[in-house]
Parts: structure tokens; C-alpha cells; sequence
């Protein structure tokens, strides 16, 4: 709530100077070709220097989930092109979703080390992380009964099955699971960059009282949102396609209840029936 605060008072002295060239009798035409002066700016400047800075924080700030097993690559475009529009239409929800999603994997990080605390005698590796928190969150761990996938563990139902001794605790590091992600520096260095020449601009005309557009307006405020929900996802793993395997100790009759499906949770802990990002 209170990055949200800081975002909006940031966006304000460019509202302002946006009102403020709307209400001088001066009217600046946006010539569609090119620029006649250094203060001048072309209608497809202003567009594609919008345009990317949305495609750069929205496409590098949104952190999908693992793809169920039957999922195709046009339902996981598909999906990641519809979290990008509602990224655009409503950042607030973005906020709110990522927020969910780093305190729940905060939460999870702080049961299994809880866990881990009460086993001395065993030795299950590294401490979890609230980069294992969003790795199980997000559909990590694929239970298999004789080879065959049978559900996506949540966070209770993994530990609940580790600590009855169906299942082995997963070994996994948080160097392997930031191995799987796909997001790298190369790729978040550029989208910053966008960013801050973007920021840098529209600073620039407005100590210079240089018009500024609503639309570049209206990016700023969007870029600034996102970027809140880029941070609380900045130790969410990206784009990771392939779950993690446990392999089911018991019968396969003990799991004939449990058949295939892809869990995950959004807004709440217990919301299954909301639809999966």
C-alpha cells in the first residue's frame, strides 16, 4: 500500500505539468513525421517510446506459473498475453496478486524450515528460501505414482506427504531452482534501462516546461505499478517449464482418490477454483 502511495506522489509533478500545457492557449501540433526541432517531437516517437517501455515492464515483470502438463504453447502465450493486458488495464490487480504470492511463499519457506528444524536426525540439504516458497507455489513439485503424474502438490500437501513418509523431502538448492528460471540480468538490465531513459525523458521536458503528453502520462503511472509488482517477484523464478519430480512411496492404490490436475493459487490459499496464471 505504501509503494502504491509512492508511485502515484511520483507520477504527480508530471500530472501537473501535463494540466498545465493543456490549459495554455498554445496548442502544440504532433506532426506524424519528423521532428523540426530539438523540442519538437513526432507523433510515432512518443508512440514507440510508449510502446516499449510497456512491453519491456510488462513482459519481463510478469512471472507466469508452471504450465500444466497438458498445456500447448498457444494456452501459454495465450495466458501470458492475457496477464500482460490486465497488467495494462488494471496494475492494481497485478499488485495485489503478487503480494498474495510473496507472502504466501514467505509462508511456505517459514513451515518447511519450522519442519526442518524438528527433524536434527535427518539431513534434507540447504534451509528453504522464499525462492523455494514461490517455486512450490508455483506449481513446482510433480507428485508420480510408477512414472506417471498424478497431481501438482501444493505446499501443505508436500509436507503433509513428507511428514507421514510418503514422499522424500525434495532436495533442491536455491542455486538449481534459480538454474530453471529463465529470467536472467541481461534481460531485467534492459528492461531497467528502458525504464530509466524513459523516466529521465519525461524529467527532462518537465524542468524544461516542455509539453508532456497524457499518454506518456499514463505510461509512467503504468511502468511505476509495475514495478512494485516486479519487486515482489524478483525472487520468483521465470518462465520455468518443467515441475520438479517426487516419486510416491506407498501403493498406487492409497492414491487412486488424487488424479491429474493443475493447482494453483492466486489470491488466496484455498482458492482452487480461480482461474490459473
Amino acid at each position: 500500500m505504501i509503494l502504491s502511495l509512492y508511485a502515484i506522489l511520483f507520477c504527480i509533478p508530471f500530472v501537473c505539468a501535463s494540466l498545465q500545457n493543456i490549459n495554455d492557449t498554445c496548442i502544440y501540433i504532433l506532426d506524424s513525421g519528423s521532428a523540426s526541432s530539438n523540442n519538437t517531437r513526432a507523433l510515432w516517437d512518443i508512440l514507440l517510446s510508449c510502446g516499449w517501455t510497456l512491453f519491456a515492464c510488462t513482459w519481463t515483470a510478469v512471472h507466469p506459473n508452471i504450465p500444466g502438463m497438458n498445456e500447448g504453447k498457444v494456452a501459454i502465450i495465450s495466458r501470458r498475453l492475457f496477464i500482460m493486458a490486465m497488467a495494462l488495464i488494471a496494475p492494481e490487480l497485478m499488485i495485489t496478486w503478487a503480494t498474495r504470492q510473496f507472502f504466501s511463499a514467505r509462508a511456505a519457506a517459514k513451515d518447511f524450515n519450522d519442519y526442518l528444524d524438528t527433524q536434527p536426525t535427518k539431513v534434507y540439504g540447504d534451509r528453504w528460501t522464499i525462492t523455494h516458497g514461490f517455486f512450490v507455489w508455483m506449481g513446482g513439485f510433480m507428485l508420480c505414482v510408477n512414472d506417471e503424474p498424478r497431481a501438482t502438490l501444493t505446499p501443505d500437501n508436500l509436507l503433509h506427504f513428507v511428514d507421514e513418509g510418503s514422499v522424500d523431502m525434495p532436495v533442491i538448492s536455491q542455486v538449481e531452482v534459480e538454474d530453471r528460471s529463465k529470467g536472467d540480468g541481461l534481460s531485467k538490465g534492459i528492461s531497467i534501462l528502458q525504464l530509466a531513459w524513459f523516466v529521465v525523458q519525461l524529467f527532462a521536458r518537465y524542468v524544461q516546461n516542455l509539453p508532456i503528453t497524457l499518454l506518456e502520462i499514463d505510461t509512467l503511472a503504468i511502468a511505476a505499478l509495475t514495478c512494485i509488482s516486479y519487486g515482489l517477484w524478483w525472487k520468483k523464478p521465470k518462465d520455468v517449464g518443467c515441475p520438479c519430480i517426487v516419486h510416491w512411496k506407498g501403493t498406487a492404490n492409497q492414491l487412486n482418490r488424487l488424479t491429474y490436475k493443475y493447482v494453483v493459487y492466486i489470491f488466496a490459499l484455498n482458492c482452487s477454483d480461480l482461474p490459473a496464471f
